[in-house]
């Protein structure tokens, strides 16, 4: 009974992490004016939760399965847009176990260091796409937008983990 609670649970945050990404994508941001592609992550939330509540190989499976939903909702699945966005989740979820299981960082500390990484995937991946070394100047701006959408995201997930606990 309680792996079918457990696959009941991760079904769920798939579909909410699905919902948010791309409710996120379909709002108007006026940030994107100021910062192109700028964005929340609120999706992250959900996979920082599975992360705190489950395991590592639950946030992989959250992350995972969100990315490769959404692309084929939204008709990106193997567009730039789907490369863009894998490669951000991988090394954010990678960073993100690595902050939790060794360095034993709260939801904020591994929320922040996640968003980084999520940035540095997804600017690496936009140099190898467009071929644009320049890309990279982008980097800074990003890091630096990283940080306080960490901590919303880091906050906002240890706050939901408590109440689950």
């Amino acid at each position: 009974m309680r792996n079918t609670k457990k696959l009941t649970m991760v079904a769920m945050m798939i579909a909410l992490s699905v919902v948010f990404h791309t409710v996120e994508g379909m709002v108007w941001n006026p940030a994107e004016f100021v910062v192109p592609g700028f964005k929340l992550g609120l999706a992250n939330i959900v996979g920082l939760i599975a992360l705190f509540k489950f395991d590592s190989k639950t946030m992989i499976t959250v992350n995972f399965m969100r990315v490769m939903i959404s692309s084929l909702l939204t008709g990106t699945i193997l567009g730039h847009v789907f490369w863009l966005s894998l490669s951000g989740v991988v090394l954010s979820t990678a960073m993100a176990i690595l902050l939790h299981n060794k360095v034993k960082l709260s939801p904020i500390g591994v929320s922040i260091g996640a968003s980084a990484f999520h940035c540095i995937g997804q600017i690496l991946m936009a140099v190898y796409l467009y071929n644009q070394i320049r890309m990279i100047f982008y980097l800074p701006v990003l890091l630096l937008l990283s940080v306080p959408t960490g901590i919303v995201t880091g906050i906002i997930s240890q706050m939901v983990v408590k109440r689950l606990k």
